[in-house]
């Protein structure tokens, strides 16, 4: 057995039996751990409200070949109250944690591990920070696939690496995370296909571009970028579609966050 005190975000929290918790880690320095919390639901001095969803913590682990590791004790470094305190942006972080909890690998190595950790970290600081409108929901959905090794290609074909170009829909392959230009689009329909793995999405250019854009230019900067009713209708399918491919399900805070919109007042 080993001791290691690491700085984490937690990911998910489930309770087992009266008094324990398993809590669902992201470390710069061991990736995604489940560890358990002995006690964790009645015991204040170890664990002082700090094992709730979205944490930013300091806490010493206690790893064990083969088995789970154990929690001795955790401190609070950041609650994000802002987040919590209002619904849109708390939907936000929910679909953010349950994404990298999902897709971030287990154990990984020192490099990707602390790139990972500290993207979760600084997204949950913009999160905090920034209007909680559909440009932020919209990119921050992306930059998570991107930060997990899901870039789509946006600006040249995925087959021939041509830049794309024209006013008509081309098809996104999500199997092959692109657009396929006229020509690989004509050539693969004359041999009885599409060409690529996995189902498609009609996009256009200007929505390729947008989202190109948006991803350079960061989520600060997002006031500057337009888009108009039918590029942000497009982007939301194309990104909702290429995660669902590429998890393979459903989130479940998907819906919240629908919800969460649903009800947020408008404004003006």
């Amino acid at each position: 057995m080993s001791a290691v005190t690491t700085r984490a975000i937690v990911l998910r929290t489930v309770d087992v039996g009266e008094t324990d918790r398993i809590v669902h880690l992201l470390t710069p320095d061991l990736g995604r751990v489940a560890a358990m919390a002995k006690s964790a639901r009645k015991s204040r001095k170890r664990f002082p409200g700090t094992l709730d969803l979205l944490n930013h913590l300091d806490v010493e682990l206690a790893l064990r070949p083969r088995r789970m590791a154990h929690i001795g004790r955790a401190r609070l470094r950041t609650a994000y109250l802002d987040i919590r305190a209002d619904p849109t942006r708390f939907a936000v972080a929910c679909r953010l944690v349950e994404l990298l909890g999902r897709m971030a690998p287990e154990g990984g190595a020192g490099g990707d591990a602390q790139r990972l950790y500290e993207f979760a970290s600084a997204s949950l600081d913009k999160i905090e920070a920034l209007a909680p409108d559909a440009k932020l929901r919209l990119f921050l959905q992306l930059e998570s696939l991107c930060a997990l090794g899901l870039r789509p290609e946006l600006r040249a074909c995925v087959r021939c690496g041509e830049e794309l170009e024209g006013g008509d829909a081309f098809l996104f392959n999500l199997g092959d995370g692109g657009a396929h230009c006229g020509s690989c689009r004509r050539a693969a329909s004359a041999h009885g296909g599409e060409g690529g793995e996995g189902p498609t999405v009609p996009v256009h250019l200007g929505t390729l571009r947008a989202l190109e854009q948006g991803l350079r230019i960061g989520l600060e900067q997002l006031h500057r970028l337009a888009m108009g009713p039918r590029e942000t209708r497009e982007a939301e399918q194309l990104v909702g579609r290429f995660q669902r491919f590429h998890v393979g399900l459903e989130l479940r805070s998907d819906a919240f966050l629908s919800e969460a919109f649903a009800a947020a007042p408008r404004t003006a």
